[in-house]
């Protein structure tokens, strides 16, 4: 992996080695206190370090998945790579404010959203929007006429469309603006508003079940000047403030898509988990 002797990962390294060193130094020095006649100075210090700097690498090497136990807010919040549409809880999927759902020139097939309609909804598109519908029916909307392919009803980033599964929910997000041109796009005040709002929804109608996010606002939809990093902290950031006004769900859980794990500095992702006091 490309964090591998980054100067991050050196220094995170360092600081294993010499931890390493002296829990390795302190069982030698029992082992010998207990059989003298093993006592052998230089095969002491080379062993002790092959095996500080064997474990200090484990140790440092980045992970592909961590996670956090915090006491206020009360929550577990995890980091991973994976297929989010394989886990059995609540999950958060992005869409344009149009909820555009045909897969081609206007959705993606390889987008989470298009691997949605295939995996979850089996290609019944029409059902898909059936449902989208039915959650939309009380939300604001307008008729856009300039956009003449796919969907041109318009509804207000951040709206959220709660669809229900098998003793989970698909909370489905209006994130980014789709033009008459069936480009996608978002900004980090739209991914903002949108997180918002999600948290409001997840607190309302998630009743306290892990949820499971993707990292929304790149790829196909990117906010412009974000990082992939970035949407990451922007989500932690987001939900460690609003679950700190009122609880929103017992354990969250980020997810990155195993192709995209090179794209974000895990370490630095770990280090920023870890610094948030709670």
């Amino acid at each position: 992996m490309k964090d591998v002797f980054s100067k991050r990962w050196l220094l995170r390294f360092l600081k294993e080695f010499l931890v390493c060193l002296g829990i390795v130094g302190t069982i030698i020095q029992i082992i010998t206190l207990i059989s003298p006649n093993l006592s052998n100075g230089w095969t002491i210090i080379i062993v002790s370090l092959i095996a500080s700097i064997i474990s200090a690498f484990i140790w440092a090497f980045p992970k592909t998945k961590f996670f956090k136990i915090f006491n206020f807010p009360d929550v577990k919040i995890t980091i991973k790579a994976g297929d989010i549409l394989r886990e059995n809880s609540h999950l958060i999927i992005g869409f344009s404010d149009t909820f555009d759902t045909e897969i081609g020139d206007i959705i993606s097939r390889n987008s989470l959203q298009g691997q949605f309609l295939e995996s979850i909804y089996r290609n019944d598109r029409k059902r898909l929007d059936e449902d989208l519908d039915a959650a939309l029916v009380d939300m604001d909307s307008e008729e856009d006429q300039t956009k003449t392919i796919g969907k041109n009803r318009r509804y207000k980033i951040g709206t959220i469309a709660v669809l229900s599964g098998e003793n989970k929910k698909y909370f489905c997000c209006a994130y980014s603006y789709m033009n008459s041109n069936l480009k996608a796009s978002s900004s980090i005040n739209n991914l903002w508003l949108t997180l918002d709002n999600l948290w409001s929804m997840v607190r309302e109608k998630g009743e306290q079940k892990s949820v499971f996010i993707p990292v929304i606002g790149v790829n196909l939809a990117r906010a412009n000047g974000l990082s992939y990093k970035d949407s990451i902290i922007l989500i932690l950031v987001s939900f460690f403030i609003n679950s700190r006004i009122e609880p929103i769900t017992k354990e969250l859980t980020i997810v990155l898509r195993k192709e995209d794990v090179e794209k974000a500095n895990l370490l630095e992702i770990e280090d920023f988990l870890n610094s948030l006091n709670g």
